[in-house]
């Protein structure tokens, strides 16, 4: 008997020795990995699948995918559970705020049921100066006890290996052809090499760091530049035709010339709302076509009616055609 429980208390020992070398195996972060704005540990038990240039990885544990994400987004940190609670498909979500952690965020966790089955997806997000860190999983209740602890280690071990800094960004960014006094509010993009355009120059210029989901999107202006020989009318004549074959789709479509940016421009702008979304504030288009010497201007605006016109107007203040 005395032989038994010796040969039994050793099994469990070894047994239990092995089990903790797997939670081990798959929990503690030893590994090091960089993307574009970040660099992360992961446990060796995490076998790397997939890798996106840059910006994201998946790793698989217990046959589970494991999405880590570098994504850069015109918010503040605080605005990052509105923005994640809006986009997610669940319904529910339940949202904590992380401690203990060398950067602000938060873990969102929902639960559903598809054909009997449940399943729990839970999101790690945390960052700084506009960039982010995203980590997520989708997996049965059981797997999560060990993954989403596991997460939560990988998350904590994050650093911003970033070079930018919001009180680095300049107030004034000078290109050849057009300089934009953005101040602290605004910031711009080139988009040159993103866009699909004939042109040969384009830049973005948006809220640098939003404090609200509305900022985010709008106000949102373009600056293309065109050496093409194409004229403003005839490019404000084409876009306003094309409007044209589906009028009934906007308001307020109108084609005119306006005096901006120390020009007579070649104008027209349209109205649209959403039907998806009850009480929206219509989104408004307004496109400016002007030349110098042998280059075409197009200054594109999209905002909302009624609330971003101040922001408009501070953007198209800092507009500086050379």
């Amino acid at each position: 008997m005395k032989k038994f429980i010796i040969i039994l208390t050793s099994v469990i020992i070894v047994l239990g020795a092995a089990l903790f070398g797997v939670y081990f195996y798959n929990t503690n972060p030893s590994e090091k990995y960089e993307l574009e704005s970040f660099s992360f540990k992961v446990p060796n038990g995490f076998k790397r699948t997939d890798y996106k240039e840059d910006y994201m990885y998946t790793f698989q544990c217990f046959d589970e995918d494991i999405n880590i994400e570098s994504v850069n987004l015109n918010c503040t940190p605080e605005l990052l559970n509105e923005f994640i609670s809006d986009t997610s498909e669940e319904k529910s979500v339940k949202l904590e705020k992380l401690k203990g952690y060398l950067y602000e965020g938060y873990c969102f966790t929902s639960e559903k049921t598809d054909s009997g089955e449940k399943e729990v997806t839970f999101r790690y997000a945390l960052g700084t100066d506009t960039h982010f860190l995203f980590l997520d999983c989708s997996c049965s209740p059981l797997k999560a006890k060990i993954i989403k602890p596991a997460i939560e280690k990988i998350a904590k071990t994050a650093k911003y290996t970033s070079d930018f800094r919001l009180a680095d960004k300049p107030d004034v960014y000078d290109y050849d052809l057009v300089s934009v006094n953005t101040g602290s509010k605004y910031e711009c993009k080139e988009m040159t090499s993103v866009v699909k355009s004939d042109g040969i120059f384009c830049i973005l210029e948006r809220y640098v760091e939003a404090d609200t989901s509305e900022k985010m999107l709008f106000p949102y202006l373009t600056i293309n530049i065109f050496d093409d020989g194409s004229s403003p009318a005839e490019r404000a004549d084409e876009g306003y035709n094309k409007k044209l074959e589906n009028e009934d789709k906007y308001t307020a479509l109108t084609r005119d010339q306006k005096d901006m940016f120390g020009f007579k421009c070649e104008h027209f702008r349209y109205e649209s709302k959403s039907d998806n979304i009850p009480d929206s504030k219509p989104v408004c288009r307004d496109y400016y076509y002007f030349s110098k010497d042998k280059y075409t201007y197009a200054i594109n605006v999209i905002y909302h009616k009624d609330s971003d016109e101040a922001d408009l107007k501070e953007m198209f203040d800092g507009i500086k055609i050379k």
